[in-house]
């Protein structure tokens, strides 16, 4: 049965565009913990997915680990869509490209600082595709990743300040290798 609680916050989260992650990072213990939002619709799936169709919408559960929403005949990708695939193929790019294992971005006691990041803000191959997806120009990179990534739940800051993917970011790395 659903949560009437639990089902309003994971409302809140999904219109808002929020990945509901099957983790949940907790800055003070810097640890990972089952997000009881991904347990509930997990649990209840089949209710959930019935109750999104009569809104319009697709509950889609990635890999396992994540569900997000998306409206039933919607189009191509969207604005924010673009910035979001944008930000993740130039972090990924950036720790390639240092020599970092690719674990640094997926696991919570490591993360990338902003300091390598903010390599994408001074080598022209970086900026033209920012400036074209309409990032950056007037912000910093670190107000793009926490408006389009952390605030989506794609990414989020450890304990240490540094930048790691959440499930929901992991898979679109995961997606990406499989479909080479």
């Amino acid at each position: 049965m659903i949560s009437n609680e639990l089902s309003q916050k994971i409302y809140n989260q999904l219109i808002n565009g929020k990945a509901i992650n099957k983790n949940s990072y907790v800055e003070k213990s810097n640890e990972l913990t089952e997000n009881p939002l991904y347990s509930e619709i997990f649990i209840n799936f089949d209710e959930y997915r019935q109750l999104y169709q009569r809104i319009n919408f697709d509950l889609v559960n990635k890999n396992g680990s994540f569900y997000f929403i998306r409206e039933l005949n919607g189009g191509d990708a969207n604005d924010a869509t673009i910035k979001i695939q944008a930000l993740l193929i130039i972090i990924g790019r950036i720790v390639m490209e240092k020599g970092y294992l690719f674990d640094v971005l997926t696991d919570y006691r490591a993360g990338i600082k902003l300091e390598d990041l903010s390599l994408a803000m001074s080598e022209e191959r970086y900026t033209d595709i920012l400036h074209t997806c309409k990032l950056c120009s007037s912000r910093s990179i670190e107000d793009e990743i926490n408006s389009h990534l952390i605030a989506r739940g794609i990414m989020f800051k450890n304990s240490r300040g540094h930048f790691v993917l959440s499930d929901a970011g992991a898979a679109f790395f995961s997606e990406l290798i499989d479909s080479k």
